[in-house]
């Protein structure tokens, strides 16, 4: 974690994610029970105070996000200050670009509300790769979807900006 990066706490306590909680994500959709129940098991359980940073833009990558309740910020270095690049609701997942492409974090990702966030390794999805890659290729699929959403957003964005 980078100077400055406030450490979250870690809460055994909480709930996990069950697998029909994961089902109802579009992350997880469409995959099998079993793939569901393993996801389930091998979640993180994270609550964020506001104001903690999740993870700080150039940061290594390992980890896999999704906010189950609260509400976060995405913020990129511009300058002296940072500009915010979206908000996380609930549901939505994140940190998955370095997922995709190996890089460090694209930018910091911070708590605006008392945040609860499933976390898993990436160890997590070789896992399910190793296992079931139809069920894998069905899971990045589902990644590929999201970045769309969000590309499409962003190019929406950039041209009414333009206008």
């Amino acid at each position: 974690m980078s100077a400055g990066t406030t450490q979250l706490r870690y809460i055994t306590a909480m709930r996990r994610p069950s697998s029909a909680d994961l089902g109802k994500l579009p992350l997880f959709g469409g995959l099998p029970e079993d793939a569901l129940r393993a996801f389930a098991d091998q979640a993180d359980v994270r609550l964020v105070e506001p104001g903690a940073e999740i993870f700080h833009e150039d940061d290594t990558a390992r980890t896999l996000y999704v906010l189950e309740s609260g509400s976060l910020d995405v913020v990129k270095k511009k300058g002296d200050g940072e500009v915010q690049l979206s908000r996380i609701r609930p549901g939505e997942s994140f940190g998955e670009m370095s997922f995709i492409d190996m890089q460090p974090r694209s930018a910091t990702v911070r708590a605006t509300a008392s945040s609860t966030v499933w976390i898993w390794p990436y160890s997590a999805f070789h896992d399910r790769y190793c296992k079931d890659s139809k069920c894998y290729t069905l899971l990045v699929m589902n990644l590929a979807r999201e970045l769309s959403r969000r590309l499409r957003r962003a190019d929406d964005l950039l041209a009414s900006n333009k206008a």
